[in-house]
């Protein structure tokens, strides 16, 4: 008798003491993300039912909520969101959303542009530090342009690929020299 009133005291001290704190859910995040980028919406309505009755969701959330986010409200960092960043800028009715990660000598960039409400279109961009080669996808509703940035002794270099007929082809953009 005496153990488990021990363990519901120190239960009740660690539920009070973690009132108010959900932190980030980075975990659960991750696994949105990772629905979301599943192309075809019959497909990514079929992951998500998958995702629903395997409980993906339910245990990411569970492991977000009991160790991940107690490890960040008590050390300020949650491990799962090392690396990763979110802001906003705004400017003019403008509005762009974007989310940072790092992955070793990976840098990814996923920007989202609004003009008001309105969305208006998604820059990725992925950045090797050790090679210093970038590419980048910008995305306007039904269009897709890459770009390709690479060092060019000088400065860089950028190509745009245009989707033709049969064949993709690079198209010189721009120069930056030093």
């Amino acid at each position: 008798m005496r153990k488990i009133m021990t363990v519901l005291v120190a239960t009740s001290i660690l539920c009070t003491s973690l009132s108010g704190c959900y932190g980030k859910m980075a975990l659960t995040r991750k696994v949105y993300r990772v629905n979301g980028e599943v192309k075809d919406k019959y497909l990514r309505s079929l992951v998500t039912w998958a995702f629903i009755i395997v409980p993906v969701y339910g245990i990411s959330a569970l492991a977000d909520f009991i160790v991940f986010n107690t490890i960040e409200f008590w050390s300020g960092r949650n491990p799962v969101a090392e690396g990763e960043k979110n802001f906003q800028y705004a400017s003019d009715g403008e509005n762009y959303f974007v989310n940072a990660r790092k992955s070793g000598d990976a840098v990814q960039y996923t920007i989202n542009h609004y003009s008001g409400k309105n969305y208006m279109d998604t820059l990725s961009i992925n950045w090797d530090l050790k090679t210093g080669k970038s590419t980048a996808m910008l995305k306007e509703f039904d269009k897709t342009t890459d770009f390709v940035a690479m060092a060019d002794g000088n400065g860089v270099k950028v190509k745009q690929f245009v989707k033709g007929l049969n064949a993709v082809s690079p198209v010189h953009v721009a120069a930056y020299v030093k």
